[in-house]
């Protein structure tokens, strides 16, 4: 009794800790464009075509996790990561804004939380795959780009929402390798 009782908890642990695949590599499935359509699934990636200023958000939202994910731009590239944003309003306001963008004026440079913490100074790979790995549970973020902690801070001005990417107009960008485990 008490074995199958062990086993019954470790096998739910494991279950909790699996990571959820939020991109396929082929569709648009369970995502959502805002402001404008210039988002496609290309070569296992989603591509921003940068025509115009837009966001693309998942259709569910979420609220503790660990977030996996690459993204792939110019040296120069101005795009984000939204992080429990709502679907109405303006994203970086409504949720956080995780930058990326090496040269923001305010000071909130790749790895910040726009508006509410800055990280330290790095630079992304430019035209390389970067990789961000963001823990977000309760008021707690932890920020790694490429291997290196950014940012460990606390901020508790939003507690659930969906997770979007930003591209703004003539910065072209990439995400892939999508993964998200719900803590």
């Amino acid at each position: 009794m008490v074995a199958r009782l062990v086993l019954g908890l470790a096998l739910a642990v494991l279950a909790s800790a699996e990571q959820k695949v939020l991109f396929d590599g082929k569709t648009l499935n369970g995502w959502e464009t805002h402001w404008a359509n210039n988002w496609k699934a290309q070569d296992g990636a989603l591509v921003c075509d940068a025509t115009e200023r837009s966001w693309l958000s998942t259709t569910s939202s979420f609220s503790d996790y660990i977030l996996k994910l690459e993204f792939r731009g110019a040296a120069k590239v101005n795009g984000g990561v939204f992080l429990r944003s709502q679907k109405e309003g303006q994203p970086h306001i409504t949720g956080y804004e995780l930058q990326i963008w090496d040269y923001q004026p305010a000071g909130y440079n790749t790895g910040s939380l726009v508006g509410s913490v800055k990280a330290s100074p790095v630079k992304i790979i430019p035209d390389q795959w970067n990789s961000y790995e963001i823990t977000a549970k309760g008021d707690h973020f932890v920020v790694v780009l490429n291997g290196k902690t950014l940012l460990d801070a606390h901020d508790a001005k939003h507690a659930s929402g969906v997770i979007g990417f930003q591209c703004q107009k003539d910065n072209r960008i990439e995400f892939r390798n999508i993964k998200l485990q719900v803590l």
